[in-house]
């Protein structure tokens, strides 16, 4: 009868937490789902008011989107590392106890993904829709006419695969796990950058890495609580993972960080960057943390509680500034491009406006003596330092002149483009070459950034 009753308090505590979750998660929903109230108060409103509803609004709505965001990324994590680390524990006497646990927990996991992948779907989805047509039209061209929208539909199939997958072999576990990330790896950053094949490898290597990292520690605490032996046991196991996935996400997170940023600098000089930093400075901790654990593992030691604790607190603050760069553009903001450069047999000045990717108009101002005449021709390439051989080639029409500012013994002549197509944040070089009249060419060359 004592054992009875402490299986029905057991049950009902586990049932009134799922709906206590399952309410929280869906309030969320709501609140992230609410049309943008800084809308109402402006566009300006997250950025330079210091007060009033409409601001309080937009904080409370992006705060429901980032810890949806972020339960999503848990979710997916621990689901996925845990049918992964199957693997890397084998039936037998060792293995037998840990693999019924993780059998036990691998049920209300992937539950639980199921319904976060539903919410970050419709949350997403909902985001984007707002800006088309509204009404199903808008939904339909979201999951019809977007690389986002089809592997957000992959994702939701390959989740409710998962409430069956959890039953099969590990090999097959880990093929749906590792499915799972893929369609993960392509949204988001990596699938918009220039080498699109190297982001999206080195971002899905770095999602599996992960995903085996945040089931791990997610499997000790689990461990601690439910069977003290078993945890020193998985330990063992998990601290010779851990070293090989930090060693490989080091490797893979610099990689995307190369190809996503327009250059170095702007680590800190953008909040995609600082973001960065702050998950590297979480990863440092992480790595003390493991060092200690693995020490204790090898000589045999159970692990202890302090630790173990602030292991999965340094994982969910990762979990949560990932949430959160994530959604960040990697260039920082940027400004029209004005530059200007004096010279003996020419003066130029060349505009480039808004200087992101996308649309821009360019305008070229130049200044040739007055002995030389009209240029015969003018041309102009704008050429991405990273890959020289995707230059933008323009053909500028001529514009009437009208500087305000004149330079006496010179002639002004003024070309220029509307909705130029530049493609790719970062370092760029504008080559322009000017022909005069009697053949001579002018070739001048202007360094600039793209995206910031």
């Amino acid at each position: 009868m004592f054992h009875y009753m402490n299986w029905v308090r057991s049950r009902s505590s586990r049932f009134i937490g799922i709906r206590v979750a399952t309410v929280l998660l869906l309030l969320l929903t709501g609140i992230a789902a609410l049309p943008d109230i800084a809308a109402a108060a402006g566009a300006a409103a997250p950025l330079h008011a210091h007060g009033g509803e409409g601001t309080s609004g937009y904080w409370i709505k992006e705060t429901a989107v980032f810890s949806q965001r972020a339960i999503y990324f848990a979710m997916l994590l621990a689901t996925a590392g845990t049918m992964l680390t199957f693997l890397a524990v084998p039936p037998g006497d060792r293995g037998n106890s840990q693999r019924k646990w993780m059998e036990k927990w691998s049920s209300p996991l992937s539950k639980a993904m199921l319904l976060a992948i539903l919410v970050h779907v419709f949350v997403q989805s909902n985001r984007i829709a707002s800006g088309l047509d509204s009404g199903l039209s808008g939904w339909l061209r979201v999951f019809t006419e977007t690389s986002s929208g089809q592997a957000w539909l992959v994702l939701i199939a390959l989740a409710i695969i998962g409430q069956m997958a959890i039953r099969l072999p590990d090999v097959w576990k880990a093929a749906w796990a590792l499915l799972l990330l893929a369609a993960e790896s392509f949204v988001g950053h990596p699938a918009g950058a220039d080498e699109l094949t190297l982001a999206v490898m080195s971002d899905f290597v770095h999602l599996a890495c992960s995903s085996i990292w945040v089931s791990g520690v997610m499997l000790l605490l689990l461990f601690w609580k439910a069977d003290r032996k078993e945890a020193g046991r998985f330990a063992e196991t998990f601290s010779a993972m851990a070293w090989l996935m930090i060693v490989i996400l080091a490797i893979t997170g610099a990689a995307m960080a190369w190809l996503l940023l327009p250059d170095w600098t702007a680590l800190w000089r953008g909040s995609w960057g600082r973001w960065l930093l702050a998950k590297s400075a979480l990863v440092l901790l992480v790595v003390a943390i493991g060092f200690a654990l693995r020490r204790r593992a090898r000589r045999g030691e159970l692990p202890r509680s302090a630790l173990l604790k602030l292991d999965g607190l340094a994982m969910a603050a990762i979990i949560i500034v990932a949430a959160v760069f994530t959604t960040i553009s990697p260039a920082p903001p940027n400004d029209p491009v004005n530059y200007h450069r004096m010279g003996n047999d020419l003066h130029f000045t060349l505009r480039i406006e808004p200087n992101a990717s996308g649309p821009n108009d360019v305008e070229l101002q130049i200044w040739l003596p007055e002995d030389k005449g009209e240029p015969a021709n003018v041309a102009m390439e704008l050429i991405p330092v990273k890959a020289a051989g995707k230059a933008v080639r323009l053909e500028m029409a001529k514009r009437p002149a009208g500087s305000e500012i004149p330079f006496p013994g010179y002639t002004e002549y003024r070309y220029a483009i509307k909705d130029a197509e530049l493609e790719g944040a970062g370092n760029w070089t504008a080559r322009m070459n000017v022909q005069l009249a009697d053949g001579t060419e002018l070739v001048r060359e202007a360094d600039f950034k793209l995206g910031y």
